[in-house]
Protein backbone atom coordinates (compact mmCIF):
# COMPACT_ATOMS: atom_id res chain seq x y z
CA UNK A 1 0.00 0.00 0.00
CA UNK A 2 2.92 2.26 0.52
CA UNK A 3 4.55 1.54 -2.58
CA UNK A 4 1.35 2.82 -4.34
CA UNK A 5 1.14 5.73 -2.09
CA UNK A 6 4.83 6.62 -3.05
CA UNK A 7 3.86 5.99 -6.64
CA UNK A 8 1.00 8.49 -6.88
CA UNK A 9 3.10 11.05 -5.00
CA UNK A 10 5.62 10.69 -7.21
CA UNK A 11 3.49 10.94 -11.17
CA UNK A 12 1.92 14.14 -9.31
CA UNK A 13 5.21 16.03 -8.46
CA UNK A 14 6.72 14.61 -11.69
CA UNK A 15 8.01 17.56 -13.65
CA UNK A 16 6.54 16.14 -17.04
CA UNK A 17 2.89 17.00 -15.55
CA UNK A 18 3.72 20.93 -15.46
CA UNK A 19 3.09 23.37 -17.89
CA UNK A 20 3.68 20.78 -20.79
CA UNK A 21 0.41 20.51 -23.37
CA UNK A 22 -0.44 16.96 -24.49
CA UNK A 23 0.27 16.76 -28.11
CA UNK A 24 -1.76 14.43 -30.52
CA UNK A 25 0.06 11.73 -32.77
CA UNK A 26 -0.54 10.31 -36.01
CA UNK A 27 -0.49 7.16 -36.83
CA UNK A 28 -0.03 6.03 -40.69
CA UNK A 29 -0.42 2.75 -42.01
CA UNK A 30 2.37 2.05 -44.34
CA UNK A 31 1.86 -1.66 -45.37
CA UNK A 32 1.01 -2.13 -49.09
CA UNK A 33 -2.63 -3.12 -49.78
CA UNK A 34 -3.86 -4.63 -52.14
CA UNK A 35 -6.37 -1.72 -53.80
CA UNK A 36 -3.31 0.10 -53.72
CA UNK A 37 -1.79 0.16 -56.98
CA UNK A 38 2.32 -0.86 -57.00
CA UNK A 39 4.59 1.32 -56.41
CA UNK A 40 6.73 1.66 -59.69
CA UNK A 41 10.04 -0.16 -59.88
CA UNK A 42 12.70 1.86 -59.99
CA UNK A 43 15.16 1.34 -63.34
CA UNK A 44 17.85 -1.27 -63.04
CA UNK A 45 21.31 -0.18 -62.06
CA UNK A 46 24.28 -2.54 -62.28
CA UNK A 47 25.01 -4.38 -58.49
CA UNK A 48 27.82 -4.25 -56.74
CA UNK A 49 29.91 -6.50 -54.08
CA UNK A 50 28.86 -4.27 -51.12
CA UNK A 51 25.04 -3.85 -52.75
CA UNK A 52 25.07 -7.67 -52.84
CA UNK A 53 26.42 -8.23 -49.83
CA UNK A 54 23.95 -5.88 -48.25
CA UNK A 55 20.90 -7.45 -50.20
CA UNK A 56 22.24 -11.26 -48.68
CA UNK A 57 22.17 -9.61 -45.20
CA UNK A 58 18.91 -8.31 -45.32
CA UNK A 59 17.34 -11.52 -47.33
CA UNK A 60 14.51 -13.10 -45.54
CA UNK A 61 15.03 -16.04 -42.86
CA UNK A 62 13.63 -19.10 -45.00
CA UNK A 63 12.65 -22.67 -43.09
CA UNK A 64 15.75 -23.71 -44.75
CA UNK A 65 18.00 -21.53 -43.28
CA UNK A 66 16.13 -22.10 -39.66
CA UNK A 67 16.55 -26.19 -39.89
CA UNK A 68 20.35 -25.49 -40.93
CA UNK A 69 20.79 -23.46 -37.62
CA UNK A 70 19.27 -25.64 -35.72
CA UNK A 71 21.21 -28.56 -37.01
CA UNK A 72 24.62 -26.09 -36.65
CA UNK A 73 23.81 -26.31 -33.31
CA UNK A 74 23.13 -29.80 -32.72
CA UNK A 75 26.47 -30.34 -34.64
CA UNK A 76 27.91 -27.78 -32.11
CA UNK A 77 26.53 -30.11 -29.22
CA UNK A 78 28.03 -33.40 -31.10
CA UNK A 79 31.93 -31.75 -30.58
CA UNK A 80 32.05 -30.85 -34.18
CA UNK A 81 33.50 -27.15 -35.13
CA UNK A 82 31.53 -24.64 -36.24
CA UNK A 83 32.49 -23.55 -39.44
CA UNK A 84 34.15 -20.41 -38.14
CA UNK A 85 36.59 -22.74 -36.50
CA UNK A 86 35.53 -22.67 -32.80
CA UNK A 87 35.28 -26.03 -31.32
CA UNK A 88 32.31 -27.83 -30.63
CA UNK A 89 31.54 -29.08 -26.93
CA UNK A 90 30.08 -32.98 -26.35
CA UNK A 91 27.00 -32.65 -24.65
CA UNK A 92 24.53 -35.30 -25.92
CA UNK A 93 21.43 -34.54 -23.99
CA UNK A 94 21.46 -31.24 -26.17
CA UNK A 95 22.44 -32.96 -29.31
CA UNK A 96 19.59 -35.06 -29.16
CA UNK A 97 17.13 -32.43 -27.87
CA UNK A 98 17.92 -30.48 -30.98
CA UNK A 99 17.54 -33.71 -33.39
CA UNK A 100 14.42 -33.73 -31.76
CA UNK A 101 13.52 -31.00 -32.21
CA UNK A 102 14.12 -31.36 -35.94
CA UNK A 103 12.04 -34.32 -36.13
CA UNK A 104 9.37 -32.82 -34.58
CA UNK A 105 9.30 -30.13 -37.31
CA UNK A 106 9.75 -32.79 -40.22
CA UNK A 107 6.68 -34.50 -38.94
CA UNK A 108 4.59 -31.46 -38.28
CA UNK A 109 5.31 -29.87 -41.06
CA UNK A 110 4.92 -32.90 -43.68
CA UNK A 111 3.05 -32.13 -46.53
CA UNK A 112 3.37 -28.43 -46.28
CA UNK A 113 8.11 -28.08 -47.52
CA UNK A 114 8.42 -27.72 -51.07
CA UNK A 115 10.71 -30.32 -52.25
CA UNK A 116 13.64 -28.90 -51.63
CA UNK A 117 13.36 -27.84 -47.80
CA UNK A 118 11.81 -31.66 -47.36
CA UNK A 119 14.91 -32.91 -48.48
CA UNK A 120 17.57 -30.72 -46.80
CA UNK A 121 15.43 -31.62 -43.82
CA UNK A 122 15.49 -35.16 -44.45
CA UNK A 123 19.49 -35.24 -45.01
CA UNK A 124 20.35 -33.72 -42.09
CA UNK A 125 18.10 -35.58 -40.26
CA UNK A 126 19.95 -38.95 -41.03
CA UNK A 127 23.45 -37.24 -40.87
CA UNK A 128 22.59 -35.69 -37.68
CA UNK A 129 21.28 -39.39 -36.14
CA UNK A 130 24.43 -41.25 -37.61
CA UNK A 131 26.64 -38.87 -35.78
CA UNK A 132 24.30 -39.00 -32.75
CA UNK A 133 25.12 -42.72 -32.69
CA UNK A 134 28.64 -42.78 -33.46
CA UNK A 135 29.58 -40.16 -30.67
CA UNK A 136 26.80 -42.20 -28.20
CA UNK A 137 28.70 -45.58 -28.36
Amino acid sequence: MAVLRWLRHAIRQSPMGEGTEEQAFTVTDRRGHRSEPAAPSSPATPRTEASQAEASASAPFGFSDFILSLATGAMFYLGEPTPQGQAGTLDLPRARETIDLLSLLEEKTRGNLTPEESSVLSNLLYSLRLRYVEKAR
